[in-house]
Order: structure tokens, then sequence, then C-alpha cells
């Protein structure tokens, strides 16, 4: 779950970048690794307005590290200092909340969002062929 003012610099820097326990969080990802980037609200510091979209797909190209200097919006006390070189795949601006909620890990009721706030997930096939399709690309 990214805000659209930091996944904009994400894109821009070609950096993920994480918030709690991000280093542990980003070292599950490895090289090569698809993303399916969700955009839950516009700004890091504001509850709203919501966004509620899938923004693109993109690849883990490399390890993780340590910056000297966050280029992201600090969410309170929270900056983000651990990131992984992207390539970003895709642009997308796909309504995303409907979809996340059929997804396997939304689980009985669902329950998606508190499970995203944990990302990196690791998804099924299924989900994969899902948001393909959703994607227009299955």
């Amino acid at each position: 779950m990214l805000s659209e003012d930091n996944w904009e610099i994400s894109a821009r820097e070609g950096l993920l970048g994480l918030g709690k326990a991000a280093e542990a969080r980003l070292g599950r990802m490895a090289d090569g690794d698809r993303v399916w980037v969700y955009v839950n609200r516009k700004h890091v510091d504001h509850q709203i307005p919501h966004v509620y979209e899938i923004r693109a797909v993109a690849k883990i190209e490399g390890p993780t590290r340590r910056l000297m200097k966050s280029p992201w919006k600090a969410r309170g006390d929270q900056h983000f200092e651990f990131a992984r070189p992207i390539q970003i795949e895709r642009r997308l601006a796909l309504p995303a909340r409907d979809l996340l909620m059929t997804l396997s890990f939304a689980g009985r009721p669902p329950f998606w969002g508190m499970k995203l706030m944990n990302a990196p997930l690791k998804l099924t096939t299924g989900d994969v062929e899902k948001l393909e399709k959703a994607a227009g690309q299955g």
C-alpha cells in the first residue's frame, strides 16, 4: 500500500520503499519478482481522499539498500530509509477495491486492507490471473 504522492516519487526514482519494518519486508522479495503497486490514498500524511487503485506492475531489480537521504514524504515520524530498485513494466489506473476483496489473501470476511499493511504478499496463480484479466492482459 502506497500513497499516490509517494508512488510518483517511487516511479520517478525507480525505487520501491516501504515504511514499518521496511528492510525485512523488502528482503522478502527477490530479484525478478513482479510487484503489483496498490495506491490507497492520495497523500501519505492524510487519510483522505482515497484512491483505491492498482497503479503499476513493476519488477524488482536489485538488492535492498539503505538510503542516505529518503526521497519520499514522511508519515509522521516514520521515514522511508530502505529501498529496492524497480523497473516499471506497465502503468495502470485499475479500480481495485472490489477486486482485492476477491483475492485469496482477503479472507472471510474480506480483511484485505489489513493484509496489505504487511505487504509484500505472495500472490497465488489464481490471484495473478484475476489481476491480469482485470488489467486487460488475461
